[in-house]
């Protein structure tokens, strides 16, 4: 009860000014750190002499030095911006404990002394522990910018499903999150104590020794707290949205819902960040008493609040300045004054692999599936024998799914075509086998589009041109997509056929991707699909896909963006997430 007490103390003192650091600090990262940060990576590419980023070109834009450069800038800019935030509020509690009133410009001020001091060599590990640790471990305490850090979903799909990795990851996350809780003070002691970085992680471990389970046990509660904020942002944002839906209120309030459940979450972040620091700074004075540790105090108790601009008048007026143009730069170059073309009226649904969640995948019972469940589209990997016949399989070894470990260009189709390629999803489709491309077609025709992906692994040959004389000899060239995650297997199924539409599976995607020539659908990760991109690409006559969604708020936001299409293992929540934006619409 006295930690709730005097966490609320320290947080109430200076509550308005909390919300408005926060709420001003979220703006001038939107308005200048990401922009800045983008427009290092555009200054890159120019001087690389690319207009886009992807797969096919990533080595040679890693290797120009100008990219390492910008890369560096970017990683402090970003880091020093999120250390301004943290050493902010760790001045704004300490002045809770004083019971002493401080301004957004004083508290502004103050901070910036400290977080400069991260140009010394002994406080440079600070950026890791800002922009790498504090983020993935997503602690209750942790920079407020960061906390959307999210990996693509294929990524930890795929890691999910590898025992030895999923253990990896539970390992490496476990020590990733120990690690963070022995340097929750860490900022508190370079920021107060005005100890360098290597110091205050010494520090920080020393007042924890004896009392970690004190400061778990609150770390606990702060992650109860933001749960509670979660669903409660969800249950009013649902609420909203089901409002919007029933048209039950006039048109005007029900937007005035929305409105308002978009400000309670905006208003719950500004204070569960300054909370959580209020919490943490509690218990920081409590066991520093405890161990008999003098507190350095940044300013007196009774000193008047402070009204003056801030000190270095040039550097504040050069950020100022750098966040202008580097706004309407970004803006400009990324021609977000033009009006955003108008959202699809409807959304394709791709069932990934046929939709693997519901039937083993790359399999006939899968595309059945994929058509009985009303996908648009469904998406299989095609694979070539050492007798050049073209099967329907994602790995380029038969292992996961068959048990027989051996590559394809390894083996005859008469040595494969009757192993069991089902039971290994479960019993009741032990009949499955592995089909082939031309088995697949004749399922699907007239029923659903098919992307084929051609998979070369420069073993067969002529797998491009064998998979488009096939598609035509079942005239089915305007059912289907040909894609690769190889941008030369497209050119190749271009020259097979200039009319083949082709697709480019993108992992990586930035800049004027419309540009790429034999392409005429795209289909990226996810994490890389932005409202700019999607507007990029469609303005210039493109489809855009996105891959591989699973997550119903990642479809949301997708779906929002107005992309043509989403590749998904979940064909029916995914149609269900289109159908209701579409009805919202």
């Amino acid at each position: 009860m006295n930690f709730i007490r005097s966490t609320w103390r320290l947080f109430a003192c200076n509550m308005r000014t909390a919300i408005l650091f926060e709420a001003g600090f979220q703006i001038a990262f939107a308005i200048l750190f990401i922009p800045l940060s983008l427009g290092l990576i555009d200054f890159a590419l120019y001087v690389s002499n690319l207009s886009y980023l992807c797969d096919a070109n990533l080595a040679a834009f890693a290797s120009h030095p100008v990219t390492w450069l910008c890369t560096l800038l970017a990683i402090i800019t970003l880091g020093l911006g999120s250390l301004f935030e943290m050493c902010a509020l760790v001045l704004l509690m300490q002045a809770g404990k004083l019971e002493r009133k401080i301004g957004v410009r004083e508290l502004a001020n103050r901070t910036f002394e400290q977080a400069m001091r991260i140009v010394h060599p002994r406080n440079w590990l600070l950026i890791p522990f800002v922009l790498l640790l504090v983020p993935l471990t997503n602690i209750a305490v942790t920079s407020s910018v960061l906390t959307d850090f999210r990996p693509p979903e294929f990524i930890m799909d795929f890691i999910w499903e590898n025992n030895a990795l999923s253990i990896a990851l539970v390992v490496t996350f476990a020590a990733l999150y120990v690690h963070a809780f022995l340097l929750a003070f860490g900022v508190h002691f370079f920021t107060l104590q005005g100890e360098d970085w290597m110091q205050a992680r010494t520090s920080s471990k020393s007042l924890l020794r004896g009392n970690h389970w004190v400061l778990a046990r609150r770390i606990l509660g702060l992650l109860a707290l933001f749960v509670a904020e979660a669903v409660a942002a969800a249950l009013v944002g649902l609420l909203a949205l089901g409002v919007l839906m029933e048209g039950d209120l006039p048109l005007g309030a029900a937007l005035g819902l929305a409105v308002v459940s978009f400000a309670f979450l905006i208003v719950s972040q500004c204070l569960l960040t300054p909370f959580s620091y209020a919490a943490l700074s509690s218990t920081f004075y409590e066991l520093a008493e405890k161990k008999n540790i003098e507190v350095a105090y940044r300013f007196g108790k009774h000193d008047p609040l402070q009204h003056s601009p801030l000190p270095k008048r040039a550097t504040v007026a050069a950020l100022g300045l750098i966040a202008f143009l580097s706004s309407m730069s970004y803006v400009t170059a990324h021609g977000l004054f033009e009006p955003s073309p108008e959202p699809p009226a409807y959304v394709e649904i791709t069932a990934h692999r046929g939709g693997a969640r519901t039937a083993p995948e790359n399999t006939l019972a899968a595309f059945q599936q994929a058509i009985d469940e009303g996908a648009d589209w469904v998406e299989l990997d095609v694979q070539q024998t050492a007798d050049g016949v073209l099967m329907v399989m994602h790995d380029a070894n038969l292992k996961r799914t068959t048990g027989l470990d051996k590559n394809f260009w390894e083996v005859t189709y008469d040595e494969i075509k009757d192993l069991d390629n089902g039971s290994w999803f479960g019993p009741a489709f032990s009949g499955e086998r592995v089909c082939t491309l031309e088995e697949a077609l004749a399922l699907c025709k007239d029923k659903i589009k098919m992307n084929i992906e051609v998979k070369p692994d420069g073993h067969g040959t002529d797998l491009e041109r064998k998979t488009v004389e096939l598609i035509n000899r079942y005239n089915m060239r305007d059912q289907v997509v040909v894609a690769s995650i190889s941008y030369d297997a497209l050119v190749r199924v271009k020259k097979a056929d200039p009319r083949m539409p082709t697709m480019y599976d993108m992992t990586l995607a930035y800049g004027y991707i419309n540009y790429i020539e034999c392409v005429d659908y795209f289909s990226v990760d996810d994490f890389f699909v932005t409202q700019q991109l999607v507007n990029d690409t469609r303005k210039a006559g493109k489809t855009i896909f996105a891959w591989t969604v699973n997550d119903p708020a990642n479809m949301q936001r997708l779906i929002s963006y107005g992309i043509n299409g989403l590749v998904t293992d979940d064909v029916r929540t995914a149609r269900e997430m289109a159908e209701n934006f579409e009805a919202i619409d």
